[in-house]
């Protein structure tokens, strides 16, 4: 797949993250919430970081270790 960029039009941000057949791994919803928002009592984003209209839409969910990771729709 692809690139694709999430944003947060609050703060500013923006990440570049490569999915594996689809699927964002727990380091890249980190990475992205880290470079998104890195606040960490700021509540401007969902739990990926992202905030305004984005070209992708994410969904995030807990994998069977307690990790969150993503599937891009």
């Amino acid at each position: 797949m692809q690139k694709i960029t999430l944003t947060n039009d609050f703060h500013n941000s923006s990440v570049n993250l490569v999915p594996y057949k689809g699927t964002l791994s727990a380091g890249q919803v980190k990475r992205a919430k880290r470079a998104l928002c890195g606040v960490s009592e700021c509540s401007c984003s969902d739990e990926l970081g992202q905030r305004g209209p984005q070209a992708f839409g994410v969904e995030v969910q807990q994998d069977s270790v307690g990790d969150l990771v993503g599937w891009v729709r």
